[in-house]
């Protein structure tokens, strides 16, 4: 059992990273994820230090705006906009979001709206889940005060938001940081500051606390891999850390914890490479896809071509898609997938079974699990010391 508790330390001598992309959900050749995860891990943590109810108290939809807003138990407030509004039925089924634990963000849309997704196909369900992030933020500023660093990127179309802070857990700093990625109308996800990213304000905070410096953990999504699924037994935790580029001594570290506690683990070392211009790639493939699918469009007669058809642009952009807007190819080019710094990161995540994804459809993480993925972290932490 650790003690855990806010530190008088402006500085960490490690770090915890954990964000939330909001509404990226799905990505190409089926991969399905909770990427909330990270969030949901490090507010947690932070739970254990200052006790905060981030319980669901109200939801209200405005149906002239397409504003919902969420208050947490804590009084936490959290807004956010549907594009193309909520309707009267919407207002009274985002009422079943009563009483469940805003921290658990994905959780809460998929278990009030039944499915989320992102690229502008979902928006109410999408704009739910950043009204959450934001009032579980707001909960622990409202608990913190001055121990919190809030931030935000003051872009037009995004509501980024970045809130740190320094905890002593067993006698040892480290620096936290919850991360929400979000974008306005509910259409996501955009996550250039996702993980331990370091640009403009929030490379600031990152500065302030240590975090661009010292050995840090990124937390991230539970995720069903098509390419892996053959080869995982089980749903279990992974640790990335790329060879001579990550901080693999973390990763090792991180490993044998899991190992002790007799968790499902795997150590990836050779599946996170600085590889530039793979994003791009990426995003090409898709617009030839889309475009391929748009163009038979326009030679065909019946209305059921034109519906299949247009189903399968529908699946390309609310599924495929969100594998290459989730970040630009520029900031992919040196941070990779996970939003990672070089040098001083490592990855922890989970794996999910086909049976698993066959059965949810939509990954959701466990209260266990965020415990779990503690153990892990903090196991780690202690053994690199």
């Amino acid at each position: 059992m650790q003690n855990i508790k806010l530190s008088n330390c402006p500085q960490g001598r490690f770090g915890i990273v954990g964000h939330v992309g909001v509404g990226h959900v799905h990505s190409h050749s089926g991969f399905v994820q909770d990427d909330s995860a990270g969030f949901a891990v490090v507010a947690t943590l932070l739970k254990k230090a200052v006790p905060v109810s981030t319980l669901i108290k109200s939801v209200n939809v405005c149906l002239k705006t397409g504003k919902i807003t969420v208050t947490t138990e804590a009084g936490g407030v959290g807004e956010a906009y549907a594009r193309r509004g909520y309707t009267p039925a919407e207002q009274e089924i985002v009422q079943r979001a009563l009483g469940m634990e805003a921290c658990f963000t994905q959780n809460v849309s998929v278990n009030t709206f039944g499915h989320i997704y992102g690229q502008g196909a979902m928006e109410t369900a999408v704009a739910l889940q950043g009204a959450c992030a934001l009032a579980v933020m707001d909960s622990f500023k409202l608990a913190m005060g001055d121990k919190l660093t809030v931030v935000a990127e003051n872009y037009p179309n995004k509501y980024d938001r970045f809130a740190g802070t320094v905890l002593d857990i067993d006698g040892v700093p480290y620096a936290i940081m919850l991360v929400i990625n979000g974008t306005n109308g509910g259409i996501g996800p955009d996550e250039d500051y996702e993980g331990n990213t370091n640009f403009t304000a929030k490379g600031e905070l990152m500065a302030k606390l240590g975090l661009d410096a010292i050995p840090s953990v990124v937390v991230e999504s539970k995720a069903y891999i098509p390419a892996m699924a053959a080869t995982v037994p089980e749903n279990q935790y992974m640790i990335r850390a790329q060879e001579n580029v990550d901080c693999t001594p973390l990763g090792q570290a991180m490993y044998e914890a899991a190992q002790e506690a007799k968790l499902p683990v795997r150590f990836e070392q050779q599946i996170m490479p600085l590889a530039p211009g793979n994003l791009e790639k990426a995003t090409h493939a898709i617009a030839e896809k889309i475009m391929a699918t748009a163009k038979e469009l326009l030679e065909i007669d019946s209305a059921a071509d034109k519906t299949r058809i247009l189903a399968e642009l529908n699946k390309l952009v609310s599924e495929d898609a969100g594998g290459v807007t989730f970040m630009s190819n520029s900031v992919n080019d040196t941070m990779r997938g996970a939003g990672t710094l070089p040098g001083i990161s490592a990855v922890l995540s989970m794996i999910t079974t086909t049976e698993y994804k066959e059965y949810w459809k939509i990954p959701q993480l466990e209260t266990a699990e965020a415990e779990n993925y503690l153990q892990i972290i903090l196991g780690g932490f202690k053994k690199l010391l």
